[in-house]
């Protein structure tokens, strides 16, 4: 089978089914160098879990078309794969730019300092959904690394305008990412504030129970979603505008 797409999700996808199924032949295409947004060791101890695993790392290699046995390639060759998983980039839902919210190119929402839309002040937006400028200067990457500040961000900024206080500035910053290699390896990956990675990382089975950790936790604040959400102990304030049609909405 192949895996198309080397992005943090290509990589954990082909990594978890190469260990789950020894057995089977597993395949990743990668438009360009594998691991490329890693340090070099990082890049190293990747290639090394893919050789480990039995994994086949196709790079340089952009895909035109999957069919149903086979990946046709756009320098002609065809790679034969009887299961094709994509996971080559992301994609926003074409609702904001159908209902008039003002939208990147891609149609991401654009939002000021809070997670407000700059078109429409009623209307709130997070996570990937949210076209976001971090502290310091840039864009937030479509990442649940940076998709949690939002949402904190804009719990706060809904919660202190409708009780009539000034609303903080909580953390718009983008740290890294934690990449599964199968359950037993990982790589942590931390950036610098210009978005390039750090030299060190850390690898192996300590960044992959970090990792299980940070699913865990996830997990659990999940099922209590109220966890660390400010507490009301002021009255809500009234607004001149405020109306039942305008009352604050969130687009995730």
């Amino acid at each position: 089978m192949l895996v198309v797409g080397d992005g943090l999700t290509g990589i954990e996808t082909v990594t978890e089914i190469a260990e789950t199924r020894p057995g089977l032949s597993v395949a990743l295409v990668a438009r360009g160098e594998l691991g490329a947004p890693l340090s070099i060791g990082a890049r190293g101890h990747l290639r090394q879990a893919c050789d480990r695993l039995g994994i086949t790392v196709v790079e340089h290699t952009e895909v035109e078309a999957v069919e149903a046995a086979r990946v046709l390639c756009a320098d002609g060759t065809a790679l034969a794969s009887d299961a094709t998983v994509w996971t080559a980039g992301f994609a926003v839902s074409r609702i904001a730019a159908a209902s008039g919210l003002e939208v990147t190119e891609n149609g991401r929402i654009v939002v000021d300092r809070t997670m407000r839309s700059l078109s429409h002040p009623n209307v709130y937006a997070v996570g990937d959904s949210a076209y976001a400028v971090g502290d310091n200067g840039r864009p937030l990457p479509m990442s649940c690394a940076s998709a949690g500040y939002t949402g904190m961000q804009a719990t706060a900024a809904i919660v202190e305008r409708l009780t009539g206080r000034t609303v903080p500035n909580t953390k718009l910053e983008y740290l890294g990412n934690h990449i599964s290699l199968g359950r037993r390896d990982g790589i942590l990956q931390m950036v610098d504030d210009e978005g390039q990675a750090k030299p060190k990382y850390v690898g192996g089975w300590k960044a992959a129970r970090i990792k299980a950790a940070i699913l865990r936790m996830s997990l659990w604040t999940t099922s209590h979603p109220t966890f660390g959400l400010p507490r009301r102990k002021h009255r809500l304030a009234a607004a001149s505008h405020a109306s039942v049609d305008k009352a604050p909405r969130v687009a995730a």
